[in-house]
């Protein structure tokens, strides 16, 4: 039993400790905790050329910790730069969760004179999640399958139209290790090495590369600083939120985490060297030139009909849907 006065230490200066990483065996103070979160983050953009000059950002923000945190740090420190951020926000749709939300980050972006913009399932497809999650097709995914794939088209939608440099999203180190494993053992090489700290059809220009900062930053890591910077974040589950699959894979790897801590970094770095040393091309059959336009929305797609006018075909299949 620990004696009252051996209290642990922080490495850097020997405060009182208030977070432990068994992955590197540090201890830390507040003040070096956040210097060193804050230094992994900047290391992370600069390594991969995530943010350049003149740049203009549009940050997906949902509301959680993980995406309010990316704001945060993104105002941080690009705020008295020539980097513009800007909020983009998709309302779902879903009664009294959505508007928490929308609530949290329009007062923050208030506060910090940042610009807000906002979309919503309603207004681009003419339903909300909340209607989808009583008409939809089992068959073909879960809720998130629908709600994922709708987002993101309106996401690239606005960006578009803001003439966004990139789009920033808050996926974090397990979001990255989960997806990894998850391609693996669904043998789907294309969306395997599709993955990394940037993602989308970079090279067209019609279409806003995704960028990930927090990237190679652990989920727990993210928690702790919005708790120990007083972040505003709104911190309720998603009432539809069903990835029994992806749930699996993440007890998986906290469990591996929690026994051989540097698991997840360890995952991640072997998967960023293997896709250095491949023919990413050859892989994905030079799928760079089978891009195309999809037939009933005119969006970039490696189909002839992208996967969000799909889904929507098959709710208004539905006798029920009332999409338009």
């Amino acid at each position: 039993m620990r004696k009252m006065d051996d209290t642990i230490k922080c490495d850097k200066c020997q405060k009182p400790a208030i977070i432990y990483l068994a992955y590197g065996k540090h201890n830390y103070c507040k003040e070096h905790f956040n210097e060193f979160f804050e230094k992994r983050l900047k290391k992370t953009i600069r390594t991969y050329k995530l943010i350049r000059p003149n740049e203009k950002i549009g940050i997906a923000v949902s509301g959680g910790k993980d995406s309010m945190v990316l704001l945060y740090l993104l105002n941080k420190f690009y705020k008295n730069t020539n980097v513009k951020i800007s909020v983009i926000f998709i309302d779902e749709g879903i009664k009294r969760y959505s508007d928490k939300a929308k609530k949290v980050i329009q007062n923050f972006c208030k506060k910090n004179k940042i610009q807000f913009l906002v979309t919503s399932h309603k207004k681009e497809y003419g339903i909300t999640t909340q209607e989808i999650a009583k008409i939809y097709d089992k068959k073909i995914g879960t809720i998130c399958t629908y709600c994922g794939v709708l987002r993101r088209k309106a996401i690239n939608k606005l960006s578009k139209k803001e003439q966004f440099s990139k789009i920033a999203t808050a996926h974090n180190l397990d979001d990255e290790t989960q997806t990894i494993l998850m391609n693996l053992l669904d043998n789907d090489h294309i969306r395997l090495f599709r993955t990394g700290p940037t993602a989308g059809l970079i090279e067209l220009n019609e279409t806003t590369p995704r960028i990930k900062p927090f990237y190679l930053t652990p989920e727990k890591e993210i928690g702790a600083y919005a708790l120990y910077n007083n972040i505003p974040f709104f911190s309720e589950d998603c009432p539809y939120y069903s990835e029994a699959k992806r749930n699996d894979i993440r007890e998986i790897l906290n469990n591996l985490e929690t026994k051989y801590p540097g698991t997840k970094f360890s995952l991640i770095r072997s998967f960023l060297k293997i896709k250095e040393l491949i023919n990413i091309e050859k892989i994905t059959n030079n799928q760079k030139t089978q891009t195309k336009k999809c037939k009933i929305c005119g969006e970039t797609t490696s189909q002839e009909i992208c996967k969000s006018c799909l889904l929507i075909t098959e709710l208004r299949k539905t006798k029920k849907g009332p999409v338009v």
